[in-house]
């Protein structure tokens, strides 16, 4: 086994809440920088920037193709897939169930730029990826599965858009593949809390900025920066593990 940092949770400018200075040329050098081996690009209710981002990475860096759901109960779930193709049919889905974005929205909520791997903008992108998408938490988990991915509950220790702000509980039959801390849930120890439900837990930066990239990481111990291995690692397989960083 080999240890790899993975820091799986970082947004481009497609988000609209985030920077526009996150672009793929620009993340895969803070990556580097901050000793990353995996990154995960999650932009909100979309994966249309993350084939852009794998290709400014080549093979200096993995890059895990991945969308970060806002559920009809506005849950944040990440989704992470073995491809960008599978992650684009996921965003593809959640696509049709939002509404379309408009000047109004993109004045109070931001620009949706979508990239090409030199950072340059070719399109913005026409649907309102910050309002919540009309699959229920368990819809989104199947979603993600049904492409072959992995559905993590994101910044379960936030006290908006988790799973328990939403729901009051972390309903344990939801079919969730992973439990993330944030970078400041992290610094109080907020894993702990999570600590009876038997889910394997990761820590990501959920990253807008690019000073932010790289705050919050997860070591994982695997035979190679892989979304399989990482798969594996989330289920502990053949001595394969999830460390928090």
């Amino acid at each position: 086994m080999r240890r790899f940092t993975a820091d799986l949770h970082i947004h481009t400018a497609l988000s609209p809440c985030a920077m526009a200075e996150m672009t793929p040329p620009a993340i895969v050098r803070a990556a580097a920088a901050q000793g990353l081996d995996m990154i995960a690009i999650c932009d909100h209710n979309s994966a249309r920037n993350a084939a852009a981002v794998q290709e400014a990475a080549g093979d200096a860096l993995a890059v895990i193709a991945g969308i970060e759901i806002t559920t009809s109960e506005e849950v944040h779930v990440v989704g992470l897939f073995p491809d960008a193709a599978a992650a684009g049919a996921v965003g593809a889905r959640v696509s049709e169930t939002l509404p379309e974005n408009d000047a109004e929205a993109e004045e109070r909520f931001g620009r949706q730029s979508v990239l090409d791997a030199a950072g340059r903008e070719v399109a913005t992108e026409p649907r309102m990826l910050s309002a919540a998408s009309t699959f229920p938490l368990q819809g989104a988990v199947a979603l993600i599965h049904g492409s072959g991915g992995v559905a993590i509950a994101a910044h379960a220790d936030r006290p908006s858009f988790s799973v328990q702000s939403q729901l009051g509980i972390f309903p344990v039959d939801a079919g969730l593949d992973g439990i993330e801390i944030s970078a400041a849930g992290r610094a109080r120890g907020r894993e702990n809390d999570f600590s009876l439900l038997a889910l394997p837990i990761v820590a990501s930066s959920d990253s807008h900025f690019l000073s932010d990239l790289g705050s919050c990481s997860t070591r994982l111990d695997v035979d190679e920066a892989t979304f399989y291995e990482l798969a594996l690692a989330l289920q502990g397989i053949g001595g394969r593990r999830c460390v928090l960083a």
